[in-house]
């Protein structure tokens, strides 16, 4: 059965394009003048704000405290994924362009579902998408809160109460009211900052959903490609058999413009996600090595674990919904295979033969033409992070 109410395939990272539009990385599409300046000015004031000047106050305090470990670890972990991050930032800002074309082209004719089954596959990586955005953006505002509280929470009697994350600042902040200011700009830019951070990483993991889907999709539509579905009255009439071409075609044409999405996809990201692993190992190295320096009963060891849930689970989804496009595309060939093609023309065998020889190379996505997005990939960076751990704990150890 044909579905004749279209779905937007948008929809898949819909709400990641509208938590970007109000962090100020990505601009919408604006008509008015007027607005676009507007805009602009947001952008420059409350990005300069919230990023510029958190990013230079890390910075700065890495080059004070560079030689000691745990100071440089402490002040490591955030400014290697706020560095890292300028990367993501640069893409959606000056490609949006590119980014918009990238977003329409999901509502390609040849995305769309055409049976209930279809339907039911794209309106569930759909939910998944913004389920798994909306849950990662709660974890971020734990994370944030956690670290505004537990100075409070976990100092000794007596001790004084100290600014929840290292930085420096051309003024001092031990007095009031200058600590109170710190204190409130160090969670509120940390916060927005997560929050971008995690909408971005959850788009790139929401475009790769969006073309495992599409394999899922087309191994359907040669599943259900049978004489039955587009036959007359008998089984060889000629009106069938140009039916069954022309459903062979199009699949074709679906798996051509799937290439062509994953081309985009990987030629737009492909800097953000190389670099996001590379970073990905250190930070979670030094995450691990400042938890190991905290008391597993406090609440910075807690907010410090939920930080590393995030790093952890955004490369995750990466890396499985690669796995899932690997897996989907090593299906075609066996869907193709089960069409009814023994009752067809030569003509549609050939093609059909060369479709099936095309997919025996199954469709894999790279991040910098070298890291393959797939569970194998994800182990080697947890392995390499123990490893570096180890090293870090050891050299701390003799150092103590």
């Amino acid at each position: 059965m044909t579905i004749t109410t279209e779905m937007n395939v948008k929809d898949i990272i819909s709400f990641n394009v509208k938590c970007l539009h109000i962090f100020g990385y990505f601009s919408p599409e604006l008509n008015n003048f007027g607005a676009k300046i507007c805009y602009k000015v947001y952008v420059a004031i409350f990005f300069t704000f919230t990023y510029i000047l958190c990013l230079l106050s890390q910075i700065a305090n890495m080059i004070e405290v560079y030689g000691d470990i745990e100071k440089m670890t402490e002040t490591s972990f955030l400014l290697l994924t706020n560095s890292n991050q300028a990367l993501k930032i640069y893409v959606f800002l000056f490609n949006g362009s590119r980014v918009w074309t990238f977003i329409e082209n999901l509502n390609k004719n040849e995305f769309k579902p055409q049976n209930s089954v279809q339907r039911n596959s794209l309106s569930e990586e759909i939910k998944i998408s913004k389920a798994t955005s909306k849950i990662f953006l709660f974890m971020c505002f734990v994370t944030c809160c956690l670290w505004g509280i537990f100075p409070f929470l976990d100092r000794q009697p007596g001790e004084k109460i100290r600014l929840p994350l290292s930085g420096w600042y051309p003024f001092g902040t031990d007095t009031s009211p200058s600590f109170e200011l710190v204190y409130a700009y160090q969670i509120f830019a940390t916060w927005i900052n997560g929050m971008g951070n995690i909408t971005m990483d959850t788009f790139i993991s929401g475009a790769i959903m969006a073309i495992s889907v599409q394999l899922k999709i087309l191994n359907n539509s040669f599943e259900v490609m049978t004489v039955q579905n587009y036959q007359s009255r008998n089984l060889r009439c000629e009106s069938t058999l140009k039916n069954l071409r022309r459903a062979l075609v199009k699949n074709i044409v679906h798996y051509k413009s799937i290439l062509q999405l994953s081309a985009e996809m990987t030629s737009l990201f492909t800097i953000c996600m190389t670099s996001q692993f590379a970073v990905s190992v250190i930070i979670i190295c030094m995450t691990m090595f400042q938890m190991s320096l905290v008391s597993v009963a406090s609440l910075q060891f807690l907010s410090m674990l939920l930080y590393q849930a995030c790093i952890l689970l955004e490369i995750f989804l990466w890396c499985y919904y690669g796995n899932e496009v690997i897996i989907e595309s090593e299906k075609l060939t066996q869907s193709a295979y089960v069409c009814e093609w023994i009752e067809c023309t030569k003509e549609f065998k050939k093609d059909l033969l060369f479709f099936m020889t095309r997919t025996q190379f199954p469709l894999k996505l790279y991040a910098g033409g070298y890291f393959t997005l797939s569970l194998g990939t994800y182990m080697a960076i947890l392995k390499s992070s123990w490893s570096y751990f180890a090293v870090l704990n050891s050299m701390h150890t003799e150092e103590v």
